[in-house]
């Protein structure tokens, strides 16, 4: 009876994974449709038509709070993109001198087609970007803007990066395209949590199946969004999401209900400026929407617990606590599928090798920052951001 239930433990785990690498996100059973090969890369598709002069006009919306350190560079990396623009920048009631700041790199760099707006106060029951970015659309809406560009203010872009973005989508007859920005990996602990974090995104919202018009899921990248402006015409729909701390996979969700045709990849030339050196930057980075992804369901916390430690850490546990050679063997067999399928991002990181194996440790910490989220939601009256509890 003991080894039977060995045998089932160290199964379950190997055909999971067997799944996960070779048919999960794959109905057409192509390589190019697994999540986890992470070839879906913006730079490496094809355009067939440069963009129409008369559909170059752009407005650019950078919603901003307390970003002083970071608003300046995002700032020059959109001034050096070759495309006709307009830069919002939405003050969203910074404490520091982001407006300051912003006001001094548009004048230094002598650009004068930008505007900052200062956002009123934070109404109930609105999640903070989201009320900023409710207010630069109702602005840019009434001008003559065919395309909007949501990015982060820690973003920078590369050059060129716009243009190109804006030919794909209109080669593609896309309504929005999401680039998932490169984030750094400089210290320990991003070496650790930040590719997996990427890594565990891909496995969550699958891009091939984003990009599918025949599937009903949307997901999105906050720090890069590119829209068709058309779309926020008859309605903002920020004002359809307001309560929704997820914004970026929320807007997406609403713009491919419509119909519309949506794009999610990623890419070298989006990188994000912050760093985050300590676990604890990034424990609040994770823990503010963890519970939220789970629609705030018990039920699903504990399936998602459950299912992490059978995928990630099971496998090791029965390494080390097995005697039979042959479910050794297949407990080996089960935790390479795991690292085969992680090494595309960890590649794209620029990892060194130990990192590879990282996986079963991250999956560990990730699932204690979504119990601290949901602890938070119910005894803390919510997680905090940027000076807000949500």
């Amino acid at each position: 009876m003991h080894e039977s239930f060995q045998l089932i433990l160290s199964i379950i785990p190997f055909l999971i994974w067997l799944y996960l690498i070779f048919l999960y996100a794959n109905k057409n059973l192509q390589f190019n449709g697994l999540f986890w090969t992470g070839n879906i890369i913006l730079e490496n598709q094809k355009t067939k038509n440069p963009l129409p002069e008369k559909k170059k006009s752009l407005c650019i919306m950078v919603p901003a709070r307390n970003e002083e350190k970071y608003i300046s560079e995002t700032i020059k990396s959109i001034l050096t993109q070759d495309v006709k623009k307009f830069v919002l920048i939405v003050d969203d009631n910074s404490t520091d001198n982001t407006t300051e700041e912003a006001l001094r790199t548009f004048k230094k760099n002598k650009f004068s087609q930008f505007k900052i707006i200062k956002a009123l106060r934070l109404p109930k029951g609105w999640s903070g970007k989201v009320w900023a970015l409710k207010q630069g659309v109702d602005w840019a809406t009434k001008q003559k803007f065919s395309y909007f560009l949501f990015i982060d203010s820690d973003i920078v872009l590369k050059k060129d990066i716009v243009k190109r973005t804006l030919e794909y989508m209109n080669d593609k007859k896309l309504t929005m395209i999401s680039l998932m920005a490169k984030l750094k990996c400089l210290s320990l602990w991003e070496f650790l949590l930040i590719p997996s974090f990427i890594y565990f995104f891909q496995k969550l919202y699958p891009f091939s199946k984003v990009n599918n018009n025949k599937e009903k899921l949307a997901a999105a990248a906050g720090g890069f969004i590119l829209c068709k402006s058309s779309i926020f015409k008859k309605e903002n729909i920020y004002e359809q999401i307001k309560n929704k701390v997820i914004d970026d996979c929320n807007l997406a969700k609403k713009i491919k209900s419509h119909e519309s045709s949506i794009w999610l990849g990623l890419t070298r030339m989006v990188e994000s400026q912050r760093n985050y050196t300590k676990l604890e930057e990034i424990w609040k980075m994770v823990s503010r929407t963890a519970y939220e992804q789970l629609n705030h369901s018990i039920l699903l916390l504990v399936v998602s617990i459950f299912g992490m430690i059978i995928i990630y850490i099971l496998p090791f546990i029965n390494l080390l606590t097995q005697n039979s050679s042959n479910l050794i063997t297949l407990n080996f067999f089960t935790i390479l599928l795991m690292t085969i399928s992680f090494v595309p991002t960890a590649r794209f990181y620029n990892l060194s090798l130990p990192f590879y194996f990282s996986l079963p440790f991250s999956s560990l910490i990730y699932m204690l920052m979504t119990i601290n989220s949901a602890s938070n939601y119910y005894f803390k009256d919510g997680n905090i951001w940027k000076g807000r509890k949500y």
